[in-house]
């Protein structure tokens, strides 16, 4: 009887300890399942300058500069730009590049990335900037991964290029 006693005694003490860890162990994952499912607010971004800075036989060469900005409280690493340029009345032309930089937490980031037109848009292009054309338009969607998946920002900016006459030989 005294064995059995003792067997019921110790059943039952392990019970509060066992309630306990399985408490614990449900905070663990419902604080862990927070981590995937908080929002997560979007960037933004901000065209600083578009340049054409060189003209060969393979296309014209140029920059895209953005200040890219995370509200958020954790980095969110871009992965690439999609982009889309028109100059003058020239039709647009497109490209992607492939990324991979954090931006930080709660920061802004300069972004700096070339834009490569290949020969035969690059002649459009180039007809354009003899025409004397220097708006241009540019529409960019950055593609962003998060813990929770790819979210995509776009944005759009019209501007003047500066120095695209020095491709022609200044013909202003």
């Amino acid at each position: 009887m005294r064995a059995a006693r003792r067997l019921l005694y110790v059943q039952v003490m392990r019970l509060p300890h066992a309630t306990l860890a399985l408490a614990a162990l449900c905070l663990a994952l419902a604080s862990a399942c927070s981590i995937f499912t908080r929002s997560i607010e979007r960037p933004t971004a901000e065209v600083r300058d578009v340049s054409v800075s060189a003209a060969g036989w393979s296309g014209v060469a140029g920059q895209l500069r953005l200040d890219v900005t995370n509200p958020n409280g954790f980095g969110v690493p871009l992965a690439g730009i999609d982009w889309e340029l028109a100059v003058g009345g020239a039709r647009a032309v497109t490209g992607t590049i492939e990324l991979s930089q954090t931006i930080p937490a709660r920061g802004v980031a300069p972004v700096t990335t070339s834009l490569t037109i290949d020969a035969r848009d690059a002649v459009a292009v180039a007809g354009e900037l003899a025409r004397g054309a220097r708006s241009y338009r540019i529409s960019a969607k950055l593609r962003f991964t998060t813990p929770v998946g790819p979210l995509d920002v776009t944005v759009q900016h019209s501007g003047e290029l500066a120095d695209a006459g020095a491709l022609l030989g200044s013909r202003r």
